[in-house]
């Protein structure tokens, strides 16, 4: 179960390392810095953290904006995520939505309840992964560098700024759509539907080199779940954009996470 989970981290850590290897791109400050990132995710097991986004988006005919918060925490081994996620709907009022991510059964599982954690009505969907996406896959930091490196602007660095009380130095990658397709194992999809490639921002604190922040627009990663899933009305759902800001708030601090019954 976790190696999908396991992948992801590791392009997380794939991508720090290419932030190291690219001496030409920074000075020895910036490169120490992303080393000690690079350290402190090689050793994660565990994962909490917020979410912050406001989807512009269109069900049918009919717009849908919001403001989406989610309090989470993720293990890698088994892979399992859980949102606590709450939807300002503005004057229709706001949702609590209890969401678990989880890999079973060679798919990538999503359950979503309605109603309050005890007594919530959940609803499962899934998306099929790849079954040669595993251990011997093609994501690996060779794969990246390539990736990454035919393209002059694959990486940027931004100046010193204070994010949550901490002194962050802000790395923007482009990350091709394709190596997020191969990090979560999808299979091909049917409809020829693939993910964009994805500017995301991370803040890495200056003195102890922990990542703080991650910002993008994850819009066609997200369309691409819900174009691909089996849940007939989620499908239909059309996303504009979905900026989304991800503040880590600890890690290594999650013991377990227990999958609720579906309904």
């Amino acid at each position: 179960m976790k190696k999908y989970l396991t992948k992801a981290a590791a392009l997380f850590c794939a991508l720090m390392l290419i932030l190291c290897l690219s001496a030409c791109s920074m000075g020895l400050s910036e490169m120490l810095i992303v080393k000690r990132a690079y350290r402190q995710i090689a050793d994660m097991d565990s994962l909490s953290f917020t979410v912050e986004a406001e989807p512009d988006a269109q069900l049918a005919s009919i717009p849908l904006k919001a403001k989406v918060e989610g309090d989470c925490r993720c293990i890698i081994d088994p892979g399992t995520l859980y949102m606590d996620m709450k939807i300002d709907m503005g004057k229709l009022g706001t949702l609590e939505i209890p969401v678990y991510l989880f890999t079973q059964d060679g798919a990538l599982c999503m359950r979503v309840g309605l109603g309050s954690q005890e007594d919530a009505l959940w609803f499962s969907s899934s998306l099929p992964l790849s079954q040669s996406s595993g251990e011997g896959g093609s994501l690996d930091v060779e794969t990246v560098l390539t990736l990454l490196q035919d393209d002059p602007e694959a990486l940027s660095i931004g100046d010193s700024e204070t994010v949550n009380g901490v002194l962050c130095r802000p790395f923007i990658l482009k990350i091709p759509g394709t190596l997020l397709m191969d990090a979560l194992g999808a299979a091909d999809s049917e409809g020829g539907s693939s993910i964009e490639d994805l500017v995301l921002t991370i803040w890495i604190a200056e003195d102890e080199g922990s990542p703080v922040r991650l910002s993008g627009d994850l819009a066609s990663l997200l369309q691409y779940i819900l174009e691909n899933s089996d849940t007939p009305l989620v499908s239909q759902l059309d996303i504009k954009s979905l900026p989304t800001t991800v503040d880590i708030t600890g890690f290594n601090d999650v013991e377990s996470i227990e999958l609720p019954q579906a309904g």
